[in-house]
Parts: structure tokens; C-alpha cells; sequence
């Protein structure tokens, strides 16, 4: 077991004014597990869902990866990460249009799974 040392703070607030406290302690801490780094962004697709998810299939056909396919999404799994990507139909523009949404997380850098995100807009919509 490790001994992490960190500094807390917490602000009490009373009657319109704060204060701040800071401490530090030490904590005999079972190993913890972070929480992946979480990108995300979205593009319009001048055609239809069935169109966005055909280009969707055509992008991710390019990566080797695991895939889930839904109706309206395809998941995908790489041994630090995954993405989702989502096609709707699009709620803002017209009929012949739908938006496509991507999610990509990664276990430790949020640049990767920015990068990821996109590349797979640029591929998959028409900006």
C-alpha cells in the first residue's frame, strides 16, 4: 500500500462570504483507478442517417479495431480507449441532412482521444 499526500480544500459559505480552508493529509490508499480522458464534437452530414452511418462503416472499416454496431450508433474498442460514434437525424437543418455525434475516451491522454474525434468528423461529415 502507497502513501499519497494531498491537499484539500473545502470553502464554507455564509452569509455571501467564503472562506477557504486547506488542509493536508495522508492516505493509505488501495490502488485507485483514474477516469479516462473524455473527447467529443459533432458535424452535419448532408444526407441521411442511413448515409452517415454507410460513411461511418467506411471510416471505422479503416481501423482495426472491436465493433459493436447498433442502429444508430457503432462502438469501438482499442486496448487504451473506445469511441462511439451516433447518427441522427439532424434536429436544426433539413430533412436531407442528419448530425453525426463522436465520443472517444482514452485512458490517460486527452489529445489522443481529441485527435481521434477529429479525424472522424472530418472523415465522416461534410464540413
Amino acid at each position: 500500500m502507497k502513501s499519497v499526500q494531498f491537499l484539500s480544500s473545502a470553502i464554507f459559505l455564509r452569509k455571501g462570504f467564503a472562506i477557504a480552508l486547506g488542509s493536508a493529509a495522508f492516505l493509505a490508499a488501495a490502488p485507485a483507478v483514474a477516469s479516462p480522458e473524455i473527447a467529443s464534437g459533432d458535424g452535419i452530414v448532408n444526407a441521411s442517417v442511413d448515409s452517415c452511418l454507410t460513411r461511418t462503416d467506411a471510416f471505422v472499416s479503416t481501423l482495426d479495431v472491436q465493433l459493436e454496431q447498433g442502429q444508430i450508433d457503432r462502438t469501438g474498442y482499442f486496448g487504451d480507449g473506445s469511441f462511439r460514434i451516433l447518427c441522427y437525424p439532424n434536429p436544426y437543418g433539413q430533412n436531407t441532412q442528419s448530425l453525426v455525434v463522436v465520443f472517444a475516451a482514452h485512458d490517460t491522454d486527452f489529445e489522443v482521444a481529441d485527435t481521434f474525434v477529429q479525424i472522424a468528423i472530418e472523415e465522416i461529415s461534410d464540413m
